[in-house]
């Protein structure tokens, strides 16, 4: 079954995510959907909006750096790197650079300052 992914279609650095995550998940385990699109997922916009989330397929969310973490265990070609980011030391760093990149997102990659919803 596939677990479903939840992005913000109107900012590019998000779509770039998507574009290679999909190169990555050669066994199509992902299904995305733009959070634009989406009702009823129980999340608020602004909690849409702050992080990427991921719905498996037993109805549980994961979000942020979790989100990201599981999805590289998914992927054949990052199943290490995934298994790797669930040794528990990992977890405070890869909650912290996950935000870091959240926060300092801008939407246009291309021209700095220009945020998601500007």
């Amino acid at each position: 079954m596939k677990d479903i992914v939840l992005y913000d279609e109107n900012c590019r650095f998000c779509k770039a995510t998507k574009r290679l995550f999909e190169k990555l998940d050669w066994m199509k385990v992902i299904e995305w959907k733009p959070l634009q699109e989406t009702q009823d997922t129980g999340f608020t916009q602004e909690e849409l909006l702050r992080e990427i989330h991921l719905i498996t397929p037993t109805g549980s969310a994961k979000k942020g750096f979790f989100a990201i973490r599981r999805m590289l265990l998914r992927f054949p070609l990052t199943g290490l790197i995934g298994l790797i980011m669930y040794i528990p030391i990992f977890k405070p760093a890869g909650r912290l650079g996950y935000r870091v990149v959240a926060d300092n997102r801008t939407c246009d990659i291309r021209k700095k300052g220009r945020g998601c919803n500007s």
